[in-house]
């Protein structure tokens, strides 16, 4: 080694104070430890020659650089036998040169990687790491003299490496070392080489695949597939998230599925997952997903693969009625080397073939896959391409391992180095076995689904790129009034109109863009009628992916389209009738818990609320407290059955202000038949309401005239009694006859009048809407007093207050006839009267205690009337009869509304019936003569006559006890309070029938089985 050979000038030196034996010490450390040092040590001069360049002459150089160029280092100490510079590879000579100088002049380490031939010829890669060392050239020779040559060197060894030189010193000489890194640059080389051998076999997989980092799921790899796919090139992918290409939900779609994978660290598979692409719309993809992890365990990216089933899904509908479903399948995948031996397959091959890659490494794959029915152009052809190592892309015929034929779809790319040598290549195989299996099957099945096509029920109208018919089926042509063979060679626009031609024309143009849509159009049929059709559109196009024609479905939507236009109107129509409804009505909508969600202006004008302040609220809002809680719970009930409630009701404004209101709410029902609104129409009854109570303040006026004659007539009854009677009907019916006559004059006189002021009234406004016709336009001053007076409501209600004034009187004018036929004061002897005539007479004058009142409900009158005779009568006494008995019924009435004890049973003579009821029945009695012919008896009906009427009046009261059913006809007997009853009336009752009449007057009845009186009375009276 060379430091022996120095070591000599070591032991010469001045230095005669130092010890040998520790400086060999020394020499022999510094020996072991610069052969220890992995790789070779070096240290030599660096001069420049005149022409620039740059010579290193070795001064010292370590054993090691041996192992590493097969030469021994003594060659190349002092160039003895050539330079270090001449085993550098002449290409990377010049770098080396210009990376030293460099370093030299900026006085900074240098780190080179180059390649020198090594002694047996073979090219290693080395790693020179260095630095340029100055000193001053005396204190640099002292130092040599003092120290020694080796001692000084190996004190520079061990010493930081930093340059030391200021700006007056000179670079002397270099120090540093050599590595061999052939074996890491081998390593590098196959590393690169596997890395664009598998982004080759990525860029050529016919199916995407992309790759995300784990921490923000931008994408670092996006192979041709994926360019493909979702049309966006490399450059605007990478680096980027989804949020950066897609739209918002669509991205956080995506991201969540990203989130899922990491955090679940399993991968997930997505059959079917539909994705909307700005530039190539909605597709569906068959995606999977997988986490990748670091050497820590964590996740570090997310591997993705997406294949587009669009396509095959579209294919699938198509189909559909064939029953045949296109299969997904897995691609085989076949790696070569550049003369065509295989090097590697995938699972999907295995599957396809059933060659395992033992059994197809290092064979071609055309001696294994092809046989007698594989087209030998097809096999000339890959041939051609493989020599030419350019791409091949065609359908080919291919044998299994079982020897079954299979078609492929083959596409081939070849694989090249970054140097432009031909690798090696990369084939794909997909199956389509099944699809040439359907398409032999669809050429087969032409004629049957031609059959079907002509046979459907929509309309098949087919193009080519020009927009020319070239095909129709007959109800295509029937739907048009053509004939099939006068629509071929017709192009599209004579079937549509001016008006639709536009529109027309943008969607053949999305058509040639490809965009299948469904849409509705108006065509014109041969008789100029149109035709409204749905149009389902498809673009067809050829093998080469040009515009070939268009596909349109038809269906005649005529019907529905007149349907329609029919329902837009009644909907106008009804609008109209809203518009005026509220015009002429107060209206209001609930909801189904009845808050307000809906007033019209006449409602807030009437209940002086705003809108806002009822919008939400209920009608408690508006509630007077006049009815009871009843009122509102059968209102409630009734239209919560999905019934209209009509009634009056008596609000209150939010003034205080009382009114009444004609109310009625209807009920909107749901699809399932239950309400899910109300809606309430009122109309302001208020001044009718004053008038009816101003009639019945009138009637109770009169009522309570009437009981105090009752009262005084009962007084004369108790002090004249039964011989007197006679006198006392006459008087009473002297003063019923006076009052209805003092009555009926003034009545008569309003009855009378009323109809000349409807007159006046009919004209005067018939001259207002004469002088409205000629002058429409009136002054301000009128116009003003108009709106004051609401002339247009004035006009409508006033006919109104008139009719309900001569309905008044006329009912006056019953009452007054009533007491006049009851009197009957001008029939003091017997007269042929009809019964049901007094009866209805006297019904009329009890009819208010018949009515429905506070705390009692209405007495239900029932009349089953007979077809009677005429009676030989006293008809006013009869009255009387009447009277008494139907007013005790009555009474018993009331008495059972008070207890709650009603008639029950069968025996009843109104059964089973749990509300007051009163029932008046008349028939006839006959007379039956029996003709006797022979020994057999025979009833003539011709000759049955009318002997007795009888009159039935029963109620459903509690009945009347045995004890008091004995005296029940004893004269000033009664069981009725003191000033109820004077105990005359069935006493008198029974003298008028019996005694007056040669009749009968007879009492049925128990307690809890109610009470009938029955009155029978002849035809012809005996007296």
């Amino acid at each position: 080694m060379q430091i022996s050979s120095n070591s000599s000038k070591y032991k010469n030196g001045d230095r005669n104070n130092e010890d040998s034996s520790s400086l060999l010490s020394s020499e022999e450390k510094y020996k072991n430890l610069v052969a220890n040092i992995p790789g070779a040590v070096y240290h030599c001069t660096c001069d420049c020659t005149g022409d620039g360049e740059l010579t290193r002459t070795m001064g010292f150089l370590s054993d090691a650089v041996q192992e590493i160029s097969g030469y021994p280092s003594s060659d190349f100490i002092n160039d003895r036998v050539r330079s270090f510079a001449s085993i550098i590879h002449p290409q990377d000579r010049k770098n080396v040169d210009a990376t030293v100088k460099k370093s030299v002049a900026t006085r900074t380490p240098y780190i080179l990687e180059y390649r020198i031939v090594r002694a047996d010829g073979e090219i290693s890669w080395v790693c020179e790491k260095g630095q340029a060392v100055g000193c001053e050239a005396q204190e640099a020779r002292g130092k040599q003299e003092r120290e020694g040559e080796i001692e000084g060197f190996l004190a520079a060894r061990v010493s930081p490496v930093s340059p030391i030189a200021n700006s007056l010193s000179r670079v002397v000489y270099l120090d540093g070392v050599i590595l061999d890194i052939t074996e890491r640059k081998r390593a590098e080389e196959n590393l690169r080489n596997t890395q664009d051998f598998l982004n080759a076999v990525l860029q050529n997989l016919p199916i995407s695949v992309f790759i995300k980092d784990a921490v923000e799921q931008k994408f670092i790899y996006w192979n041709t597939a994926s360019e493909e796919l979702f049309g966006y090139s490399s450059d605007e992918v990478l680096f980027n998230n989804a949020a950066d290409l897609l739209e918002s939900e669509q991205a956080n779609y995506l991201q969540a599925q990203d989130l899922e994978v990491l955090a679940t660290r399993k991968g997930v598979d997505l059959p079917e997952q539909t994705i909307e692409l700005p530039h190539r719309g909605k597709r569906i993809l068959h995606a999977k997903k997988v986490p990748l992890f670091d050497d820590s365990g964590a996740p570090k990216y997310i591997l993705g693969i997406a294949e587009d089933i669009t396509e095959s899904k579209k294919t699938e509908t198509e189909l559909s009625r064939l029953a045949i479903v296109a299969q997904k399948t897995q691609n085989g995948v076949i790696i070569t080397d550049a003369q065509g031996c295989i090097e590697w397959v995938n699972e999907g091959f295995t599957r396809i073939s059933g060659y395992v890659l033992a059994e197809m490494q290092g064979k071609k794959p055309g001696d294994v896959l092809q046989g007698p029915q594989t087209d030998p152009l097809a096999i000339a052809q890959l041939r051609s391409a493989l020599a030419a190592g350019v791409p091949f892309n065609q359908e080919i015929y291919n044998y299994s391992k079982e020897g079954k034929g299979y078609w492929v779809a083959l596409s081939i790319a070849p694989i090249y180095q970054e140097t432009g040598e031909l690798e090696g290549f990369i084939a794909v195989h997909t199956d389509i076995s099944d699809r040439k299996q359907t398409e032999e099957v669809l050429r087969k099945s032409e004629s049957y689904y031609r059959c079907i096509v002509e046979t459907a029920s929509e309309g098949v109208w087919m193009f080519d790129s020009e927009s020319i018919t070239t095909f129709a089926n007959s109800r295509m042509a029937e739907m048009l009034g053509y004939t099939v063979e006068e629509m071929l060679g017709r192009s599209l626009f004579e079937f549509i109109d001016c008006e639709s031609r536009e529109i027309a024309e943008s969607y053949v143009q999305r058509r040639r863009e490809g965009i299948r849509e469904r849409h509705d159009f108006k065509f014109t049929r041969k008789d100029g009628s149109h035709l409204w059709a749905i149009v389902s559109a498809t673009p067809m196009f050829d093998g080469e992916g040009n515009f070939s024609g268009v596909l349109r479905m038809i269906t005649d939507i005529s019907d529905r389209k007149q349907a329609e236009a029919e329902l837009r109107q009644t909907l106008k129509e009804l609008e109209f009738e809203k518009f005026a409804l509220d015009q002429s009505a107060i209206v209001s909508n609930t909801d189904e818990f009845g808050a307000i969600t809906y007033v019209n202006d006449q409602f807030c004008e009437q209940f002086k609320y705003s809108r806002e302040e009822l919008i939400g609220k209920t009608h408690r809002l508006v509630n007077s407290g006049y009815h009871p809680a009843d009122f509102f719970k059968k209102l409630w009930s009734t239209i919560r059955q999905g019934k209209v409630w009509r009634g009056e009701m008596k609000n209150q404004a939010k003034d205080g202000t009382l009114f009444w209101l004609d109310t009625t709410i209807v009920p909107c029902l749901n699809t399932s038949g239950e309400p899910h609104q109300y809606v309430a129409i009122r109309k302001d009854i208020t001044k009718r309401k004053r008038a009816e109570e101003a009639v019945q303040l009138s009637e109770s006026q009169l009522r309570s005239k009437n009981q105090e004659l009752a009262k005084a007539l009962r007084d004369v009854h108790k002090t004249q009694s039964m011989m007197v009677q006679n006198e006392k009907m006459v008087s009473l019916g002297q003063l019923v006859a006076g009052v209805a006559h003092e009555i009926n004059n003034p009545v008569s006189f309003i009855y009378g009048n009323v109809m000349h002021a409807n007159d006046y009234f009919k004209d005067l406004l018939k001259m207002l809407q004469l002088y409205q016709q000629e002058y429409p336009h009136p002054t301000p001053e009128i116009q003003r007093e108009i709106e004051e007076i609401d002339l247009n409501f004035m006009l409508a209600d006033l006919p109104k207050l008139l009719n309900s004034m001569k309905m008044g009187a006329e009912r006056i004018r019953q009452i007054v006839l009533s007491l006049k036929n009851f009197s009957r004061l001008d029939e003091a002897e017997q007269k042929q009267v009809d019964i049901h005539e007094g009866i209805e007479s006297t019904l009329l004058i009890l009819q208010h205690r018949l009515k429905e009142t506070a705390g009692h409900p209405k007495i239900t009158l029932l009349k089953e009337f007979g077809n009677l005779p005429r009676v030989q009568c006293y008809a006013g006494q009869l009255n009387q009869v009447f009277m008494n008995i139907i007013g005790n019924a009555i009474d018993a009435l009331e008495e059972a509304m008070e207890t709650g004890q009603w008639a029950e049973g069968e025996m009843a003579p109104i059964p089973y019936c749990p509300s007051p009821t009163l029932r008046i029945c008349t028939d006839v009695k006959y007379e039956q003569d029996a003709l006797m012919q022979g020994s057999h008896a025979i009833s003539d009906v011709s000759r049955r006559h009318p002997s007795h009427i009888v009159i039935r009046i029963a109620d459903n009261g509690p009945g009347i006890p045995i004890d008091v059913h004995e005296r029940l006809f004893d004269p000033f007997f009664t069981t009725k309070e003191p000033g109820k009853g004077t105990g005359l009336g069935l006493s008198i009752s029974y003298q008028i029938v019996v005694e007056k009449h040669g009749g009968q007057l007879k009492c049925h009845s128990a307690p809890g089985q109610g009470t009938e009186f029955a009155i029978e009375i002849p035809v012809v009276s005996s007296q």
